[in-house]
């Protein structure tokens, strides 16, 4: 009663301003209670589903058969094959026995045991000596030819200058790596700078290999084509990536333009070219094949966070659709000529219904129109035969250098990239083509380096 009296006597504005203030603290707090009962619900929600989710994955892991692994039981076993050679035989006999020394007969048995081993490496160095003569007759002096490992004017020979290569752009080891392996495991001593520059002059002379791949490319009936980033001294620049089955090339440029695919492929191009949806290629004149694999990915990317139910619909039939096309391809030889031209033009005639249906939801309206751009460059694999429908070959010729972007400052110069490049397509090429990469540099290199070989031998057009 004391505190109402009180409030009495007190000034009326002094009171309003109380109760306006009250007021303001009462919705705040009524607020932060609204706040969170929500945030309560969606964590009570948000459990059943990581519950269950949990639950899914160990019942998944507990359904796994416990001996999954291997060849099924019956099969025979697949062990290390015998070596077909035997370099040294090493017996061992006893003429006592080691426990009483009673002295032993001939030997009743004997138990044989293989093993395959390394033999170090060791540093082996040659003297080269060629004579040189007068002739009367031309009036000059004649030297004598060099030999036939001879690198002129380099202190290293082909066989190291090839496992560098090896080393760097297989391997991706950066140079000081390089530099150990070579003096720990061959006692060969360089130094880190000393790999570069000799590798810079490695691919000057083996250029015109590198000119070759790309010639055969030009002319495949298909290539794949693929860039990703990379940097020179600091600045960013661009690799790009020319692959088929058998033949790779690399290119450094600092533009990521159609200009770049244009000079290297020609314009217009032959044959059939492979890549994603990067705008680059759309100004390129020839056939493509559009990457499907890069379409699902977008579709999978997109439907990551619980879309809505007009996002769904729409993927369930774009993906039958894809899955369709696929399997139709796979099945060619079982359908007669004309049978399978009327299924394609039925996965085409869908192709065309789907992108120019309407939609609510932001993504297809933008993926539909992707679809009506290139709805002549997604099926090229059922109009020809043999042809991929995914760019995963220049995806996997892209890996090894973004590996080495990620270990390296890549190139320090415009030579050190020129380096990477045919050096990088030579590798790439005779690992394509299942060939040993050390031992064919080795041999392709003199040559080169002295100048008698004005063509490429290091690939021929059979391959």
């Amino acid at each position: 009663m004391n505190e109402k009296y009180s409030l009495m006597d007190e000034d009326k504005i002094k009171l309003v301003d109380e109760i306006l203030r009250l007021r303001d603290e009462n919705r705040k707090l009524i607020k932060t209670i609204e706040d969170l009962k929500r945030l309560i619900e969606r964590k009570s929600s948000k459990e059943p589903d990581v519950k269950k989710s949990e639950q899914a994955q160990s019942s998944k892991k507990r359904s796994l058969p416990p001996h999954r692994w291997g060849r099924k039981p019956g099969h025979p076993g697949c062990t290390r094959p015998v070596p077909d050679h035997i370099d040294q035989e090493v017996i061992q006999s006893l003429s006592e026995c080691p426990d009483c020394h009673h002295p032993l007969n001939n030997p009743t048995d004997s138990v044989e045991h293989i093993q395959e081993d390394i033999i170090p490496a060791r540093v082996e160095v040659t003297r080269f000596t060629r004579h040189r003569y007068w002739c009367s007759c031309c009036q000059k002096m004649i030297t004598a030819p060099y030999a036939e490992n001879e690198v002129p004017y380099g202190h290293l020979g082909p066989q190291a200058l090839a496992t560098m290569v090896w080393f760097k752009h297989h391997c991706a080891l950066p140079g000081n790596k390089i530099k150990d392996i070579l003096h720990d495991l061959c006692g060969l001593k360089i130094s880190e700078g000393a790999i570069p520059q000799a590798l810079q002059r490695l691919s000057s002379h083996l250029n015109m290999e590198a000119v070759h791949i790309l010639s055969v490319l030009k002319g495949a009936p298909y290539k794949h084509v693929d860039e990703t980033g990379w940097n020179i001294n600091g600045v960013s620049h661009w690799l790009w990536s020319v692959v088929n089955d058998a033949w790779a090339f690399v290119h450094i440029d600092e533009s990521r333009g159609s200009r770049v695919p244009k000079a290297l492929l020609g314009h217009p191009f032959t044959g059939i070219l492979i890549s994603d949806f990067f705008s680059a290629y759309n100004r390129m004149s020839g056939r493509k094949q559009k990457c499907l694999v890069h379409l699902r990915r977008d579709i999978r990317n997109a439907s990551a966070d619980d879309p809505p139910q007009d996002f769904l619909s729409p993927k369930k039939k774009l993906v039958r659709l894809l899955a369709d096309a696929e399997r139709l391809a796979c099945r060619r030889g079982t359908f007669s000529a004309l049978g399978f031209v009327r299924r394609m033009r039925r996965i085409k005639d869908r192709l065309f219904d789907f992108a120019t249906d309407t939609y609510s939801h932001k993504f297809w309206q933008r993926i539909s129109k992707r679809l009506l751009k290139h709805q002549n460059e997604l099926f090229t694999f059922l109009e020809t035969a043999g042809i991929p429908p995914d760019n995963n070959a220049a995806e996997r010729s892209i890996k090894p250098h973004v590996i080495l972007r990620n270990r390296s400052f890549q190139n320090r110069t415009p030579n050190g990239a020129q380096a990477h490049s045919v050096l990088s397509s030579i590798v790439q090429t005779l690992l394509l083509q299942k060939r040993q990469v050390v031992n064919a540099i080795a041999l392709a290199y003199p040559p080169h380096r002295q100048g008698v070989a004005p063509v490429s031998i290091l690939f021929t057009s059979n391959h």
